[in-house]
């Protein structure tokens, strides 16, 4: 599978050209560029979230299938140090790091305070004219996001 978002982010950020053997793909998810990578000794889920047309912002799935087949959001106590939501819808780009406190307090993950989503919408900064859920949800979702140039 190819991580074009990682991969990019590995040569910029990480400074490891291409990201090789840090990824290891996920079956689900594939359109979003799932995988699980390992950054400095540290297991994070990745996705490369989905631009779409109907609605300001972008979308990404974060589920997996259960023991018996069904699909279910990841529980808050999953063995990772959180998830990296990639965007880079034309020439910007930018990566919402999320914590597995963070994603708790947004509702993302499933414990016993909230059911977990299956998927969600990202907002970075350059979204604007949104409606008062979406703002409410960029500012939540702020803390995480990090503007990627290649500077």
């Amino acid at each position: 599978m190819l991580f074009s978002a990682f991969a990019w982010y590995a040569e910029h950020v990480l400074r490891t050209p291409g990201g090789e053997g840090c990824v290891e793909p996920e079956e689900q998810n594939s359109d979003y560029e799932s995988g699980v990578a390992t950054i400095d000794g540290h297991r994070w889920r990745v996705r490369t979230a989905r631009v779409t047309q109907a609605k300001p912002g972008a979308f990404v799935a974060v589920w997996r299938r259960s023991e018996v087949g069904d699909t279910e959001p990841f529980p808050a106590d999953d063995d990772v140090a959180g998830l990296l939501v990639f965007v880079a819808p034309g020439e910007r780009r930018g990566v919402f790091r999320f914590t597995p406190e963070h994603l708790a307090a947004l509702g993302i993950t499933h414990s016993h305070a909230h059911p977990g989503k299956r998927g969600f919408r990202v907002y970075p900064p350059w979204c604007a004219s949104l409606n008062a859920q979406a703002t409410r949800t960029q500012a939540a979702q702020a803390p995480a996001f990090a503007p990627l140039t290649t500077i």
